[in-house]
């Protein structure tokens, strides 16, 4: 019985540590996905309209819009599956390639990555798949 109660404390112990330590979570790593909604290369700006389980009015998920600002130091990429065995060793891993500036439409699907400072939303990474790839 005590070997019990020591694997639950430890378990315990483990919650509470995972819980509190920095991780994926973190400003620097904030992501939203959504479908790009507007795109002003002129004002240096994407709009992005994503939905999640955060959003929910009278029992309906509703849709955010958010702006990011676009600076010459964001990223674009383009994410694709390998159509053998991808750098990773797992075949059709996907695979990000470079994407030229501003080559992004509304419409289609996007991964934001914030820059991890700054006092208005900025784009550190734009990632742009296409859901309907096999």
């Amino acid at each position: 019985m005590a070997g019990i109660a020591r694997s639950i404390v430890t378990l315990g112990v483990v919650v509470v540590l995972a819980s509190t330590a920095s991780g994926p979570c973190d400003a620097a790593e904030r992501k939203y996905p959504g479908t790009v909604a507007g795109v002003d290369q002129t004002a240096g700006t994407i709009v992005v309209e994503g939905m999640g389980p955060w959003r929910v009015k009278d029992d309906v998920t509703q849709v955010e819009r958010r702006t990011f600002a676009v600076t010459s130091s964001t990223e674009f990429v383009r994410l694709q599956r390998a159509s053998e065995v991808a750098p990773s060793g797992w075949t059709r891993d996907f695979v990000e390639s470079a994407l030229p500036r501003w080559q992004v439409k509304p419409g289609e699907w996007v991964i934001v990555t914030l820059a991890p400072d700054g006092k208005r939303p900025t784009a550190a990474k734009i990632v742009v798949w296409k859901p309907s790839e096999p």
